[in-house]
């Protein structure tokens, strides 16, 4: 799934969307075929032209070094969606159900080492470390409401931050998807369980408040079910735009499969069963 990354120019200031579409529209739409064309004569302007090709070459020896941080700090963080195709194996994929008191009540995510779920009052302090061992994270919505109320969970012991964060609320919109993460999924075909179609954030809060006054552990199973399910189909919802956006860019890009759920799925079953 690389590609993604070499073809954006927006390295420097100078460099903005617009900018870089007109780059592409005249047949400049890699890194290399920018170098070539600025070897040749002016594209630009002499300082942009030699400031782009300076921030490429920073930007191609760090994609080699794999230094993550680095090109998050070279690539706006609008368009940080760029480097998970370059780096699927450290990225992290979580959402968290609240209560009313805007207190994280289960997270759920899936990384490079699987699935997990945390739970208040039981291994939520956890969380912080296993987050902290992701450099990208992606989340929906998450800019707005997971983070910072994490932050605020965690805020004696301290949150850890994300070297580059991708909220899909705003990158949906770039190919045209529009609601929340459920319909999303629902256009996407991403079919959950028959007992999970349905169920939405305020029955979260009824789940975990049935746990947590009367040990129900079907409510518990339920709840985290869901709550992976937020996460696991975050990676295939951006997977989907990927592609769409090389599609809109008619970029000729070695097509690969998408992410399957399957083994996924197998792990979540195992989790639920493990649940007290």
């Amino acid at each position: 799934m690389s590609g993604f990354l070499e073809r954006t120019f927006q390295l420097s200031k100078g460099v903005g969307p617009f900018r870089e579409r007109e780059l592409w529209a005249r047949g400049l739409e890699r890194w290399d075929q920018f170098e070539a064309a600025a070897a040749k004569g002016t594209v630009m302007s002499p300082r942009l032209d030699a400031e782009t090709v300076g921030r490429i070459a920073e930007a191609r020896a760090a994609l080699a070094a794999g230094d993550v941080p680095r090109l998050a700090a070279l690539v706006p963080p609008r368009e940080h969606w760029r480097l998970y195709p370059h780096f699927v194996d450290q990225t992290v994929f979580f959402d968290i159900e609240a209560d009313g008191d805007e207190q994280p009540t289960v997270v759920g995510l899936m990384d490079r080492a699987g699935v997990a779920t945390f739970r208040r009052g039981h291994t939520l302090q956890g969380l912080p470390e296993r987050l902290a061992a992701s450099p990208i994270w992606v989340t929906f919505n998450g800019a707005a409401f997971d983070v910072p109320t994490l932050r605020k969970a965690f805020a004696e012991g301290g949150f850890p931050e994300a070297i580059a964060h991708v909220d899909l609320r705003f990158l949906v919109r770039r190919v045209g998807l529009k609601g929340g993460l459920k319909g999303i999924e629902e256009a996407l075909q991403l079919d959950r369980p028959p007992h999970l179609k349905g169920v939405r954030g305020l029955d979260a809060v009824h789940l975990w408040r049935l746990w947590n006054a009367h040990r129900d552990v079907k409510a518990l199973r339920v709840l985290v079910e869901y709550n992976l399910y937020d996460a696991i189909n975050l990676r295939s919802v951006l997977e989907w735009c990927l592609w769409r956006l090389a599609e809109e860019s008619a970029w000729h890009l070695e097509r690969r499969p998408r992410f399957e759920r399957g083994e996924v799925l197998y792990d979540v079953s195992k989790l639920l069963l493990a649940l007290p």
